[in-house]
């Protein structure tokens, strides 16, 4: 009797019991997966060319209208304040502007010789003219020039290549690079005809760039350092001019698909950014 009422109990209880499945639902025998993010994104051209318009207009409009403008000198105020207690060479103040590239334009790029330098350049010179060495090295003292002598020494740890931010070749010394090829290319040292860094002609290629800081567009941003903290407000605006007239003269008169360039903010390693008139 105990028996049958305890089955009678389990019968009762059974449908209380919920089954567990690690399948999804089927919903019309589709599983129903969460939703991507994408699917979400706006797909309207119209939308989409709405909303580039009006970023475009922003960008377009009067520095001085942005709530974080501010001159040179006040910006600069921001940016030591801020930079107490660092040293100099760690105190970098660059500037960062937004490019909204046409479709089919070509990247910013192009070179800038600040009258005001914000570190020594050190250059490292391959090449097997004795000529050509001895006239590097009355040229300047922070150029170390050789041929398969400094390439061994290099190999061998000898010469630390860090200390260098400049690396050029002629023609006949790129076959003997390769074994320090490796030591060379991650710190952009890595002389090549396509960056403009081997020529026949090196000494004239070096008087051309040793002084000048190279700067490329990437993606939608152009970032540019153009002083330290312990400079003058003088000394800054003059570079910050500089960078200027060679970022303008990256588009030439008469360009079919120019860049526009945008906005441009003033900041230091510890600083806050604020936006400046870079155009003028």
């Amino acid at each position: 009797m105990l028996a049958a009422s305890f089955q009678r109990s389990l019968k009762l209880t059974a449908p209380l019991i919920r089954s567990f499945s690690t399948r999804s639902v089927l919903l019309n025998g589709v599983p129903n997966a969460r939703p991507s993010p994408k699917d979400h994104a706006v797909k309207d051209p119209k939308v989409l060319a709405k909303r580039a318009q009006a970023k475009k207009a922003k960008q377009k409009q009067s520095p001085s209208l942005h709530p974080l403008y501010m001159e040179v000198p006040t910006a600069m105020r921001y940016m030591r304040a801020a930079e107490v207690g660092q040293p100099a060479k760690k105190t970098t103040v660059s500037i960062q502007l937004t490019v909204l590239p046409e479709k089919g334009s070509t990247p910013l790029q192009g070179k800038i010789f600040f009258p005001k330098a914000i570190k020594d350049n050190k250059a490292i010179v391959f090449t097997s003219d004795e000529d050509v060495r001895a006239k590097l090295f009355a040229l300047d003292e922070r150029i170390l020039v050789g041929g398969s002598d400094l390439v061994e020494q290099i190999q061998s740890g000898a010469v630390d290549v860090s200390k260098f931010n400049q690396s050029y070749a002629t023609p006949e010394m790129v076959a003997f690079l390769r074994p320090i090829a490796r030591v060379l290319g991650p710190k952009g040292l890595m002389p090549t005809a396509k960056r403009g860094t081997v020529s026949d002609d090196i000494v004239s290629l070096i008087e051309e760039n040793f002084g000048a800081f190279n700067f490329k567009q990437k993606g939608n941003l152009l970032s540019i350092p153009v002083a330290r903290c312990d400079f003058s407000d003088e000394e800054v605006i003059r570079n910050i001019q500089a960078a200027s007239e060679a970022v303008y003269a990256c588009q030439p008169p008469g360009t079919k698909k120019p860049n526009l360039i945008g906005q441009c903010c003033l900041s230091s390693t510890l600083g806050p950014a604020v936006v400046i008139d870079f155009k003028n």
